[in-house]
Formats: C-alpha cells, structure tokens, sequence
C-alpha cells in the first residue's frame, strides 16, 4: 500500500496520555456518551413522574452509539492501516488485539460480577435472580447477541460492545486470511472492508418485515459491522485523498446536515424515505453523515480553556459511564418499587452512584490495564 500524505493524517496519541490527547475524539465521544445518557436515564427518570421523554430525545441513544461506532472505526482502522503498510507479523496483529482487548474486557468483567453483587442480594432489578444466572455464561462469552437477539434485558446496554469486540475479531481474521492467500494489501483491506458492507445488509434484509427493529435488528452483531465500517472509510480517505483533508470543513458541514436531517426527518413536509428502507438504511445514512465529519474531528486540536477540562474528563470516563449507567438508574426504580425510595431520591442516587462508578472504574481498574498494555509492535 502506498505512504500516506503527512498533510492527511496526524498520528493518534494513546488514550491514557491525557496529557497530548487531541481534542476532536474527546469532543466527539463526549458527544456520544451524552446522547445516550439523556435516552436511557432521561427516558427513565420521566417515567418515574408519569411523563414521556419527546421523541427527538428519545433517539438520541441510537445517533449516540452510532457515532460511538464511526469513531471507533476510525481510531481502531487508523491502527490496523499502520500494521498492513508495515508488513506487520502475526505478533504484531496478536498485540493489537491483546491491547484492544486491555481497554475494554477488564472493566466489562468487573462491572458484570459487581451488577450481579445487588441482584443476588437485594432481589430483582430488570430481571430475577435465576435469570442472571442463567444467561451468564453468554454474558461472559460476549455471544449475547453474537447472531441472534439478546439472550436477556439484564444489562442489555452491553449489545453494543459485543458487536465492536467481533469486530476487531473478524475483520483481521480476513484481512489476514486473504493476505495468506498472496492477494495484494491494498485489494485484501479493500474487499475485507467491502465485506464488512454486503454482510450486515444482506443480514438486514433477510429479517422478516414485521420484525422488531430495536431489539433485532439494530442489535444483532452482523446487522451492525457496516455501522463500524463507515469509521474505517473515513481513515482510509483521510489518509490517502488529499482533497479529503483539504476540505475537511465543508464535508464535516455536509455531514452535519445529513444526520440532521435523518434526525428532524418526521418535521418534513414530505416524507423522507418510506418506513422499510428507513429500517434498513439508516445505518448507513448516518454512518456516512458521521464519517464526513471525521476528518474535521482530527483538526479539531484544543477547545477552548472553559470547556476543555470538562470535555476531556467526560470523553475520558465515558467507557465508565457506558457500562454502568442503565443498569443503576434500574436498580434506583427498584428501590422506588420495592423500598419506597423517593423519586428525587431515586434520582440523586442514580447520578451519584453512576457519576462515582464510572470515576472508580477509570481509576482503578481501565487506568491501570492501560499502563501495563504491551506496546504495539509494527514489525
């Protein structure tokens, strides 16, 4: 594969350097990490009063952990096209995945037995005992909803981690396979990331009509590689069109105005698109408005002295945050159910214990897997 341009590309700083982190994957991880705590304790804390989150709210969580995947996809791809120019050895490949999984599984692991502690103790939040412990072992394996729906509602947040895990699994695995079979680097990374398209909407259009689409098919693991995928064009594009980087501006502003308007789509005077193929392209019409926006997130190198410790301490904990939030806010509407906790109560105690969470898990458990992470090799 061809160098890339030095101009159309700058080079990532490690997650636990906060010192050199540039801004824009902060930002926009922040971003993400807000839009899917006001749909999950937004929607809940104004059920507890009877009342309904408005509907442009409620669906942020999707356009949260959409944007979620396009970043991922881009970090994650930036470090896979630096190990396939190189030449990297099977080793090299083995420590790019032992680093991935570095970052996420311990603290997965320990937020799965630590939400296990109140359930086997305290009695049910979202499912019983014997419940939990029946699907643990999916939950352990990450197969919770490798191709089917979620075996289990208990701690049903974590669909989203299964599918970038088998990501980052499957993907090298062919890029691998195919460079085995002597196909050219260049044409092996472009047919894996072209797999990575036809798979997940071929899956999509094999579901039933009536099936539900947010149980089934935005969370089946397949049906969402694509959504990933769009991160990954992004890097390639940055990396090697020069036009691309030079105008980062006005292809951010296009895709802006994309998500946005599959956002406000319902206020239109005529109808966007018909129901069906909403359901099956919106993956993709979001992911695509997200990654035009990649580029320009990689210039965004500072933010402003008022709100940049705060972003940064936001993007920096919202791993935390994303494994422990939905399943607090249900364990505080049992206590209102079950003990009589008070509603403002209920809701003091969910920000609390998920704020506190998510600082304890940076802390003591995702800080230190990342210091002792091996570095990544390129030979």
């Amino acid at each position: 594969m061809q160098k890339y341009p030095p101009q159309a590309y700058e080079r990532l700083t490690s997650f636990e350097n906060l010192r050199e982190r540039i801004a824009g994957p902060d930002l926009v991880r922040s971003v993400a990490i807000l839009d899917v705590l006001i749909c999950h304790d937004g929607s809940l804390f104004l059920d507890w009063w009877h009342r309904a989150l408005p509907f442009h709210l409620a669906v942020l969580g999707f356009y949260g952990v959409m944007l979620f995947f396009v970043l991922s996809g881009f970090l994650i791809g930036t470090i896979m096209l630096d190990l396939l120019e190189r030449g990297t050895s099977l080793k090299g490949w083995g420590i790019f995945l032992i680093r991935r999984w570095m970052r996420t599984l311990p603290a997965y692991y320990v937020w799965l037995f630590v939400l296990l502690i109140p359930l086997a103790y305290f009695g049910p939040y979202g499912v019983v005992w014997d419940e939990a412990r029946r699907v643990l072992p999916w939950f352990l394996t990450l197969t919770q909803n490798l191709g089917w729906p979620m075996v289990s509602n208990w701690y049903g947040v974590t669909w989203s981690l299964c599918v970038e895990e088998w990501f980052y699994i499957t993907f090298p695995a062919l890029l691998l396979t195919l460079l085995a079979c002597r196909v050219k680097p260049a044409l092996a990374f472009g047919s894996t990331l072209a797999a990575f398209f036809i798979v997940p909407l071929c899956w999509r259009l094999s579901l039933p009509a009536d099936v539900n689409w947010d149980e089934v098919t935005s969370k089946i693991v397949p049906c969402r590689f694509d959504s990933i995928a769009w991160g990954i064009t992004a890097t390639c594009l940055t990396r090697y069109a020069k036009t691309v980087s030079r105008l980062h501006i006005p292809l951010a502003l296009i895709g802006t105005g994309i998500v946005l308007t599959t956002w406000l789509a319902d206020l239109l005077p005529i109808p966007l698109w018909t129901h069906h193929f909403q359901t099956m392209a919106i993956f993709d019409v979001v992911g695509f408005g997200y990654a035009l926006c990649m580029p320009a997130m990689m210039r965004l190198r500072t933010l402003p002295p008022l709100i940049g410790p705060a972003v940064r301490s936001l993007s920096t904990h919202s791993y935390g945050l994303y494994l422990c939030h939905l399943p607090l806010v249900m364990m505080a509407g049992d206590l209102q159910a079950r003990y009589g906790l008070g509603r403002r109560h209920a809701v003091i105690f969910t920000l609390l214990t998920t704020i506190g969470g998510a600082i304890l898990s940076w802390r003591f458990v995702e800080r230190p897997c990342l210091k002792i992470r091996p570095v990544q090799s390129l030979t």
